[in-house]
């Protein structure tokens, strides 16, 4: 079955002997039923969307941003004013639980003066040993 699920053709024939295969495997067989839906794990006092549905959302409507914004869209902000503001990367990735350093770079490019820091960087160490 997985050519049916990985090939183009739908044609009529071949979506009346999947269907035909599937209902067999789930009636006659016992197989393929369908999973139940993911339960969330709370203590009981907080449900875990609470956030978003008592905080987050009605902040957006009351904002009236006119665009759509994700709590996602919060984290990689914070994370780049971080970098912008000349925050380690390592430091970075701790604040932010990224298990990889590479994770973490994606957000180097929202950085436009990232030649022009690193250059000021370089010139700080090197004026710092002359004295």
């Amino acid at each position: 079955m997985s050519a049916y699920n990985a090939g183009k053709c739908r044609c009529e024939y071949c979506r009346a002997a999947f269907a035909q295969y599937r209902a067999k495997r789930r009636g006659e067989e016992g197989k393929d039923t369908p999973r139940q839906p993911r339960q969330r794990d709370t203590d009981g006092h907080i449900p875990a969307d609470w956030f978003r549905r008592q905080v987050w959302k009605p902040a957006l409507k009351e904002a009236d941003l006119g665009i759509h914004v994700r709590i996602h869209d919060m984290r990689h902000a914070h994370a780049s004013w971080l970098l912008a503001g000349g925050a380690d990367l390592q430091v970075v990735k701790e604040r932010l639980g990224h298990a990889s350093i590479a994770t973490t770079e994606k957000y180097l490019h929202t950085l436009d003066d990232a030649d022009e820091t690193a250059l000021d960087a370089f010139s700080k160490i090197r004026n710092r040993s002359a004295r």
